[in-house]
């Protein structure tokens, strides 16, 4: 996105702006990834009651091996698709044990939410936009395609099962748990097997979504400290000569001449 501001607003400075807001908002949606990757575990371990600095923290540790295993876009294809029934199970999961629970008797629903404000109001509405906000990735996507004008039967597939999703969600878990519902939706059911699994489900998808954009703001990392390393693989045989060559020969200048 940053080349395309460089080419439709002009110059190099447009392009830094843009790259720098795109890959500081992606830097910032991962922080959202981390701290629901730390219910997940909560409820995977919910008899120890573990707080949630301590479930993050250990969330990360869980994620690091498979954070530094993909290197491009095009080698989570297969990760993406299983990602697509993972969210399904966990929601029919949710959903079902909703159902045979039942609807408590104190449950009210109301056309309006009682007591709004702007700032309840403005919650909201940042979540709903949130969801969609995966826009800043389609370059990306595109650039490792072999045929990118395809890419608009994104569109056509995916978004109509984003919008059911979303709405028979919403209206399930509102006709259920109205005004009580919880913010997180897996914390609408008790503990139990059902929170246990469900969480568990849970944490491999949000797992795999945040490896997907974690790639991209390697790459471009990569790409800025070591631009000409950013596609050489550590199982390749010529890196062992050209990291000791690096080591041997590295000053300011002489940097692109070892690698």
């Amino acid at each position: 996105m940053g080349e395309a501001a460089r080419m439709t607003l002009g110059g190099d400075k447009a392009a830094m702006a843009v790259y720098a807001m795109v890959y500081g908002f992606a830097w910032l949606g991962q922080s959202s990834y981390i701290l629901v990757l730390g219910k997940c575990l909560q409820g995977i371990l919910f008899h120890i009651e573990l707080c949630l600095p301590i479930a993050t923290a250990l969330s990360c540790l869980l994620c690091l091996p498979i954070a530094v295993s993909v290197r491009h876009l095009s080698d989570s294809v297969l990760l993406c698709f299983i990602n697509l029934f993972l969210i399904l199970a966990v929601l029919t999961i949710v959903m079902a044990k909703m159902y045979y629970v039942g609807r408590p008797a104190q449950v009210n629903t109301f056309a309006f939410a009682q007591q709004m404000s702007f700032g309840s109001v403005f919650g909201a509405a940042s979540n709903v936009v949130y969801s969609y906000a995966g826009h800043w990735l389609y370059f990306e996507l595109m650039a490792e395609m072999e045929r990118p004008e395809q890419f608009p039967r994104v569109f056509l597939i995916n978004v109509p099962i984003q919008v059911s999703l979303y709405l028979l969600v919403a209206c399930w878990g509102y006709h259920f748990a109205g005004d009580k519902a919880e913010g997180y939706f897996l914390d609408n059911l008790p503990d139990g097997p059902a929170y246990r699994w469900a969480s568990a489900l849970l944490f491999l998808h949000v797992a795999i979504a945040f490896l997907v954009k974690n790639v991209v703001l390697a790459r471009a990392l990569h790409q800025k400290l070591a631009p000409s390393r950013v596609d050489v693989d550590l199982r390749e045989p010529q890196l062992q000569h050209r990291s000791s060559l690096a080591f041997h020969l590295w000053t300011p200048s002489a940097d692109c001449v070892a690698v």
